[in-house]
């Protein structure tokens, strides 16, 4: 009895899985831009030694996200936590579109696995859009799904970010017996800025660049007039608030706190 109990239990905990599992997965019909399939032939591709691990799309078509499997093992598991992070920067919701190397959405054609759903590292991009277009995933809208994307009445989002503008900024530098308090100036495009920031004491100006993760991680290095340098890393929440800490040039300590979206 305990162990057709365990049985049981075991059996239940796998279709649970399964199906919080495959709530991630994308449904319906899907159409891909080129740039879009510029995008998953880079994921396809892979990076070096590393291997496609998960591509997860807005389900309108206007933004993708992916991430590789570290040291070549993928954990499924964490594809809710992706999708949020694709949602983060739309207004839509985000799906699977692949695992590795398989086309995982259902449009009715793709059957989601064997190798009718596995794309080949070695197509170029011509024979990814013809298989893509066998897949039903590319090509020419039918007059049917214009008239449903017209009722949608869903917000426009483009594939390209950019910020800018000023925020407040506390820095602590080891040599100033006070904190630096001030503005930064941020010119940021796909999580890529470039800051500049004055000095007290008419010490001059610092300037710089950054580059933010979807990780909510990023680096940083600034270069100032006064012969001065840093560098390090930073921490950012999507409310925009940012902590930064590293050295500079005479390892000296540097942290930073960057105010909130107002």
């Amino acid at each position: 009895m305990k162990k057709l109990l365990g049985i049981l239990v075991l059996g239940l905990g796998l279709v649970f899985s399964a199906n919080a599992n495959s709530k991630t997965i994308g449904e319906g019909n899907f159409k891909m831009d080129d740039w879009l399939i510029d995008y998953f032939h880079q994921y396809i591709q892979g990076k070096g030694r590393k291997t496609p691990g998960t591509f997860v799309v807005a389900v309108d078509g206007s933004y993708a996200t992916y991430w590789y499997c570290p040291a070549g093992q993928c954990r499924f598991s964490d594809e809710a936590n992706y999708i949020i992070r694709c949602e983060m920067e739309v207004t839509v919701e985000c799906k699977v579109f692949a695992r590795k190397r398989y086309i995982k959405w259902k449009n009715g054609i793709n059957p989601g696995k064997g190798k009718v759903s596995k794309i080949s590292p070695k197509l170029n991009l011509n024979e990814l859009k013809s298989k893509l277009n066998e897949l039903g995933f590319y090509g020419n809208t039918t007059t049917t799904e214009k008239v449903e994307k017209k009722k949608e009445k869903k917000k426009k989002v483009v594939k390209t970010y950019s910020l800018e503008g000023k925020r407040s900024i506390a820095l602590s530098w080891d040599g100033y017996s006070d904190l630096i308090a001030g503005t930064v100036e941020f010119d940021e495009a796909d999580y890529k800025g470039t800051l500049n920031l004055p000095l007290p004491n008419n010490d001059g100006t610092c300037e710089g660049s950054y580059s933010l993760q979807t990780d909510n991680k990023g680096t940083w290095q600034i270069s100032c007039t006064n012969n001065m340098g840093a560098a390090g890393t930073l921490i950012w929440t999507k409310d925009g608030g940012v902590t930064g800490t590293g050295r500079d040039h005479n390892d000296k300590k540097v942290k930073f706190t960057v105010s909130k979206k107002s």
